[in-house]
């Protein structure tokens, strides 16, 4: 396709080793009149692309492990020295929610016996009923 094709083109460059842009698209009719995008083939060695891979995953990973930190940054029943193993993690955490919650029941009732009045936003309402839940 030439460059002043009325058909709209995004180009696609490769500004250093360690950067990929988007692959190149364009936008064609096809037999029936309406456009089809194509992508073009990347310019990007195996090579390239293996290291790209490489990358992105090991970004990725490190995205979950500085979630994972988070998590045990906030739950007081873990510990930084502690085994560190996802399931002990999510275990524990899930743990303190539930205690949090028992918590906030209580204190609940115990401010209605007393006649004080409480106010909504400090009630726990749980999960939204939009699948998200896990029930026991």
């Amino acid at each position: 396709m030439s460059a002043n094709s009325s058909s709209p083109e995004a180009v696609s460059t490769i500004t250093d080793e360690n950067k990929l842009e988007e692959p190149t698209v364009e936008e064609s009719p096809n037999a029936s009149g309406k456009s089809k995008k194509k992508t073009k083939s990347s310019t990007l060695s195996d090579e390239q692309k293996k290291a790209h891979h490489i990358a992105s995953e090991q970004k990725r990973r490190e995205n979950i492990r500085s979630e994972f930190d988070k998590i045990v940054s906030l739950t007081p029943n873990l510990t930084e020295s502690e085994n560190r193993s996802e399931l002990n993690i999510l275990t524990k955490s899930a743990d303190y929610i539930d205690q949090l919650r028992d918590e906030n029941i209580k204190l609940i009732e115990m401010c209605r016996s007393k006649g004080i009045e409480v106010p909504d936003e400090l009630i726990y309402k749980g999960p939204q009923n939009d699948g998200s839940d896990v029930a026991k």
